[in-house]
Formats: C-alpha cells, sequence, structure tokens
C-alpha cells in the first residue's frame, strides 16, 4: 500500500503545526513511496499529485475552517492509498486514514476558541472512530486523547515535536535584563498572570511578548496599561528567525505560564538557544522538559515570588551552552524514527522508497 500525505492546509508562512507537518512529510518521502495533496507553491519534498485550494491554509481568514471542510467533504481518496495528515483535518469519505491530533486545548477551554470547538466536539470524533490509527506530539495528549474519545490507547501513537539546532543555539552575547515570552496570541497562553505578579519582577526586568496579536493583544494591552506597566513591556507583533533567536539567547529568562498544551514547542526552543525557562506546572510540560525548567502554580503568588527569587539568585551572564535532555532528546531526526515506527507498526506493506544506484 502506498501513503497519500496531507499537507492541504500548510502554506509558505511558518507555524507551529506547519513547520511539524513540513518534517514529517519530509521524513515520510525519504522513506516511503508516497504521494502529496498540498496547496499549490508546496516547497517541500515528494510528489504532489492533488493541489489543494489556497483558501484553506491555515491562517487564511475567518471562513477557511468552513471552506476546509467543505473540500474535505468532495476529496476523493484513491482505494489503494493510506492517507495520513499530520494535521487534525479529516476527509469523511476516507476509509483508511491516520489522523495527528496536537491538542485538545479547543475541548478544555471551549470559550476561547469556540469554532475549533464545535470540529473537535461534533465532526473530528467519528472519524477518530473509524481511523486506522491516531497519532499525537505527547504521552499525556496521547492519554488526554483516549479519555476523551476513547480510542484504545494502542491505536494512539507518539510522534514528538522536535527543534532544530541550527537554527535555535546559544550564543556568546551578553544576558539582558528582559523576560520573553513567545506565541501570546489566545487566552490559555495566560500572559495574564505574568502581568499580574509583576511586583516579583518589574524592579529588576522588563518584558518583551513576542507574535502577539488580535482581541488577546488588546487585552493585553489593557492590563499593561491599568497595571502601571506601560514603560516596562513591549509587545512585538511579529519577529523574523534572526530577531527571535537573539531575544532567546539574550534574555534574562523565557517565561511560559500556558494553562494547556499539547507540547510546547517554544519553551525548547529557549532551552536549545541556552536561556533559563520558566514554565507553569502542568503535565505535558513536565513530560517534556523535565528538570530543565523552573515551574510555578498558576493562580499561586507564592510560586511565582520563588520562581523571580531563583532567577536572581543563579542567573547566568551568558547563554548556557550545554544542550539539556529535552534538546537532545526531542530532535527532528528522533522524531522522524518514531513517525516511521509508527507508521510501519499501523501499515506494515507500506511500499518504500526504491532507489536507483
Amino acid at each position: 500500500m502506498k501513503l497519500l500525505v496531507n499537507m492541504s492546509v500548510v502554506g509558505t508562512k511558518s507555524t507551529g503545526l506547519g513547520v511539524y507537518a513540513t518534517h514529517c512529510a519530509d521524513a515520510i518521502t525519504r522513506m516511503f513511496d508516497a504521494d502529496i495533496v498540498a496547496p499549490a507553491g508546496y516547497l517541500g519534498q515528494g510528489r504532489v499529485v492533488s493541489t489543494s485550494p489556497d483558501n484553506i491554509l491555515l491562517g487564511a481568514g475567518k471562513l477557511a475552517p468552513v471552506r476546509r471542510l467543505l473540500w474535505a467533504r468532495r476529496f476523493q481518496q484513491p482505494n489503494d492509498r493510506l492517507l495520513y495528515s499530520p494535521t487534525h483535518l479529516a476527509f469523511p469519505n476516507s476509509k483508511q486514514q491516520i489522523l495527528t491530533v496536537h491538542d485538545l486545548i479547543s475541548v478544555r477551554l471551549p470559550k476561547n476558541h469556540p469554532l475549533q470547538s464545535l470540529y473537535f466536539k461534533h465532526i473530528l470524533p467519528p472519524q477518530l472512530a473509524v481511523a486506522r490509527a491516531v497519532f499525537t506530539v505527547s504521552e499525556t495528549t496521547r492519554l488526554d486523547i483516549h479519555e476523551e474519545y476513547g480510542v484504545p490507547l494502542d491505536d494512539i501513537h507518539v510522534v514528538p515535536n522536535g527543534v532544530d539546532t541550527t537554527k535555535f543555539y546559544p550564543s556568546s552575547a551578553p544576558k539582558e535584563n528582559f523576560l520573553l515570552v513567545v506565541g501570546a496570541s489566545y487566552f490559555h497562553k495566560n500572559v495574564q498572570e505574568i502581568i499580574q505578579n509583576a511586583k516579583f519582577w518589574k524592579d529588576d526586568y522588563s518584558l518583551v511578548i513576542v507574535s502577539s496579536r488580535g482581541k488577546y493583544r488588546e487585552y493585553l494591552g489593557e492590563l499593561i496599561k491599568n497595571a502601571g506597566l506601560v514603560g516596562r513591556v513591549k509587545i512585538i507583533p511579529y519577529a523574523e528567525n534572526a530577531e527571535l533567536l537573539r531575544l532567546y539567547q539574550t534574555c534574562a529568562a523565557f517565561v511560559y505560564p500556558s494553562m494547556w498544551e499539547g507540547f510546547g514547542i517554544p519553551p525548547l526552543e529557549a532551552l536549545a538557544c541556552g536561556a533559563r525557562v520558566i514554565v507553569s506546572d502542568i503535565p505535558v510540560l513536565r513530560e517534556v522538559l523535565g528538570t530543565s525548567a523552573s515551574y510555578v502554580r498558576l493562580g499561586d503568588e507564592a510560586s511565582w515570588e520563588a520562581a523571580f527569587a531563583l532567577l536572581r539568585s543563579s542567573e547566568p551572564k551568558v547563554s548556557l551552552n550545554v544542550a539539556t535532555p529535552p534538546v537532545k532528546k526531542y530532535t527532528w531526526e528522533n522524531s522522524a524514527a518514531q513517525l516511521v515506527q509508527a507508521l510501519l507498526k499501523v501499515e506494515p506493506m507500506l511500499e518504500r522508497l526504491v532507489v536507483s544506484r
């Protein structure tokens, strides 16, 4: 059986999900004889056999999710193909598909993601029930999927995210007195709790918030103004790769007080850049980061106070140059190996790529 890889919603704009999907697709096309469903201008490896419309891409507007569903219903999958989706977009007419569920944030926090929560509540469950397998990015999310949807644990396989250490790495540049937050466009990222606990950091550090937009950015702006922190907090809507790398490398600490995650990519990137990391004490971040981070209990002032006291007492002057266990463990090479292993467990008869000599 041949693989058909669904890259239909992945455009050229860099997103966490898009980076994951591209790495997975490239790993598959290096190992298997696979075809690709992708938008025009797809830059990844592989043989594109069907072109998806640009108006269903991630970030293509408010109506994109609806157009995505309508397009997926019309899609006709060849009978001799096993469809692999590195996203949660299901094809209702498919009899042979593997879906990837990255997180259940919209299920746990439906008010923050109302449209996506409808998909996860009403459309995705029957597709998961008949899928050949479900892939996800962490053991914590694997257990969440089993608990929420009743998918047998044996049918849920972990293919984790990775960090590219050729793009995220330490620097000898001196540390600067600012705290860094990356990826703050949704309420569950909980940046408001950093602002609410400003009395523990504002005399020693400023705060830089990167990738914040929409209503949540407006909400944070009001909080910052009301807290009298306008001169201590800087919001950067978007940072190019070089600027993001510099911020990771030179921050006094990276702070990530998220309420819920499927994996937690930004803290891993920060660790790869030699940053100190302070994160919320939630199961998935414990799983991914282990002892390489400091943890705060959300809603607990004393916990925040202790975290910043520890930071002040042990803050290095330059990047930490020793690769931490999570950075060594979560590489894209390891992720590719786990993906291949999982695919062959689901379908041992997948056609391998024949390399001509």
